[in-house]
């Protein structure tokens, strides 16, 4: 039997990210890939790497470093381009909000496999919710997701 929402981490269990930074629109975290993300060419899925897009665009989306500040950020809109191919190893996440409004917000970013080099790069629209609403939904946030 699943969680009640309200006690659900904001991305899936799956791609559960290494959280470094929150700034304002900002953030940055780390993912360890397995052999269990890995396709048939011992290559990083596209799925998963659509996913950690998505995961790391939606945190830059409503971040702030106050968890009350926080906004809950529901994805509108994403394209992807896949520039790169990564293998099990540490990947790099990096977003950030480029404009919007109160309501909507557009973010870039871009993942980079342990060498630096890049592996795909999105562009995005979120919805966001109101000020508190991510600790609202997840409960306190104020440790990094691991």
């Amino acid at each position: 039997m699943s969680a009640p929402a309200s006690s659900r981490p904001p991305q899936p269990e799956s791609l559960r990210v290494e959280v470094i930074e929150r700034g304002v629109g900002t953030a940055k975290a780390r993912f360890r890939t397995t052999e269990a993300h890995l396709n048939g060419r011992d290559m990083v899925h596209g799925g998963i790497i659509a996913g950690l897009l998505d995961v790391i665009m939606s945190m830059a989306a409503g971040s702030h470093p106050d968890p009350d500040q926080r906004r809950f950020s529901i994805t509108l809109s994403m394209s992807i381009n896949f520039v790169g191919a990564a293998g099990a190893e540490t990947l790099g996440l990096a977003a950030e909000t480029t404009g919007g409004g109160r309501r909507t917000c557009f973010c870039e970013a871009r993942i980079s496999d342990a060498a630096g080099l890049p592996v795909a790069t999105a562009q995005g629209t979120f919805k966001l919710l109101d000020a508190g609403s991510e600790r609202d939904l997840i409960g306190d946030d104020t440790a990094p997701v691991q």
